[in-house]
């Protein structure tokens, strides 16, 4: 699933909350901690993580990875849980004063009926990947224009 958006800031900060996990675990949805296994790598492709989330009142902890890693332009992640794989990918390009950022995520189960259930539901998928971009769009702004 792709989406854009446009958000009113430059690529490098833009970037930055992406590939910072300090800044990821403020604006990315449920997140509670993001952990780096060696923080001194965490922009760079291959380093793994883990990240520490809240969903349904439980707090369930998923397993990261750096897929790749293209400062300012391009950030790819993967999470897995014992169920499933979801992948993000930021491709960031400058215009002017703002940044347009088009995010593609997908979602892989381990078992081939919760494909199929996902794929019935691409709603509800498109309206989790509007609420992932929202809340990064709202972060950045705020970081350069602080209320």
């Amino acid at each position: 699933m792709k989406q854009s958006i446009v958000i009113e800031a430059p690529i490098t900060e833009v970037f930055d909350c992406i590939a910072k996990a300090h800044l990821r675990e403020k604006w990315f949805p449920n997140v509670t901690s993001i952990h780096y296994y060696n923080l001194k790598h965490e922009s760079h492709p291959g380093a793994s993580f883990q990240l520490t989330a809240v969903e349904e009142k439980e707090q369930v902890t998923l397993q990261g990875r750096n897929k790749q890693v293209t400062r300012p332009s391009f950030f790819a992640f993967e999470l897995e849980s014992q169920t499933y794989m979801m992948t993000f990918s930021y491709r960031l390009q400058q215009q002017a004063n703002h940044t347009i950022i088009e995010q593609e995520f997908e979602t892989t189960y381990y078992r081939p009926v919760m494909n199929m259930i996902d794929k019935l539901f691409k709603s509800s998928t498109k309206q989790s990947g509007e609420f992932v971009l929202n809340s990064l769009k709202g972060f950045c702004e705020t970081r350069v224009r602080p209320e």
